[in-house]
């Protein structure tokens, strides 16, 4: 099962006392039929399509794609304004790799995978060399660009992870190759169900969905 969005920021150690894990009411699995008009063996552009229809009869949030990374930033230009979050770090992973949140078509948040917050990234760069927080997401591109021709931050563009989408923008062709979606519905106050979408070849084959509170 995948984890619950959250796009809250990074997550941080406060030494309190643990949350209380939510309660599961049911689970089921579809391989067969559809649920809420979305039909196993529809393809993923078409799904999007539906899940946008319905995005706010059933508040429905940011959704969470797997696997979207990438070794490059070339071609990702019109792709990173369709997204919540970007995060750059290398391949091998780095508590100094870099997550960069969007809200409302502007940088909203920056932090490190240490969890430290930011107000600009990186420090001491050019303006045009560097993502500042109330940046409109349009301008970040350019921006990553000059930072990675630097050198200094180069490594930090081998692994560019696009992970939340934002269900109000354009569907992404790059979601079809995705294994699997995830999102969560608000059924009410306390009660949600996820669902999770599994793809092969961009073609729904399954569909889990669990009801908690």
């Amino acid at each position: 099962m995948a984890a619950c969005i959250k796009e809250n920021g990074p997550k941080n150690e406060t030494g309190g006392p643990d949350p209380i894990p939510p309660k599961i009411l049911s689970r089921d699995t579809l391989t067969t039929g559809g649920l809420w008009g979305i039909n196993i063996g529809q393809n993923s552009a078409d799904i999007y399509t539906n899940l946008q229809a319905m995005r706010v009869d059933r508040s429905l949030g940011g959704m969470g794609i797997v696997n979207n990374v990438y070794s490059s930033l070339e071609g990702l230009e019109n792709t990173l304004p369709l997204y919540t979050s970007v995060f750059l770090d290398e391949a091998k992973g780095t508590s100094t790799g870099v997550q960069i949140g969007f809200a409302d078509d502007k940088v909203k948040t920056i932090f490190n995978n240490n969890g430290v917050q930011f107000s600009q990234w990186p420090q001491g760069n050019s303006a045009d060399a560097r993502v500042t927080v109330g940046d409109p997401v349009t301008a970040v591109y350019q921006k990553l660009v000059k930072i990675k021709a630097q050198g200094t931050y180069a490594n930090k563009f081998e692994r560019i992870s696009i992970f939340f989408k934002d269900m109000a923008k354009a569907y992404d062709p790059q979601m079809s190759a995705s294994p699997q979606w995830y999102f969560v519905s608000a059924i009410s106050e306390k009660r949600h169900q996820q669902l999770t979408l599994n793809f092969t070849a961009g073609k729904l084959v399954s569909i889990y969905s669990v009801v908690y509170e």
